[in-house]
């Protein structure tokens, strides 16, 4: 029981913070792709993020089929990884942030066959 709240919380925080940061994209454009031009990344990669972050939060909550889910974890887990690679180099606060969900999808990854079926093929808990 304890594992289906953590998969719940961990998973509620991470994807919530995926869905309001696409709001941002899809509400102020021009700021955040000034943001990506800082960090070193081009700009048109806002259009591109907000679509891929929409579609990997509906494939870890629909999860059908399992294997999609699993690559949206695949992709949050590099995403943030290297959002918090490129937060150090520049020198940026947001490291902190981009650790947060690292973790967060990491704990929801690894704990969501307690909570949910069809179970992951690749997930050691539960």
């Amino acid at each position: 029981m304890a594992l289906k709240i953590v998969y719940w919380v961990s998973t509620a925080l991470f994807c919530g913070f995926y869905l309001f940061s696409a709001y941002g994209y899809i509400t102020q454009p021009e700021f955040w792709a000034g943001e990506y031009l800082k960090l070193g990344y081009p700009a048109y990669l806002v259009g591109l993020m907000t679509v891929v972050k929409i579609a990997g939060v509906v494939a870890v909550l629909v999860r059908r089929p399992v294997a999609l889910a699993q690559l949206a974890y695949a992709g949050f887990f590099y995403h943030t990884a290297l959002a918090a690679y490129a937060d150090f180099q520049a020198g940026e606060a947001a490291i902190v942030l981009a650790l947060g969900l690292l973790a967060l999808s990491v704990v929801s990854f690894l704990t969501q066959n307690a909570a949910r079926t069809p179970k992951a093929a690749y997930t050691p808990l539960a």
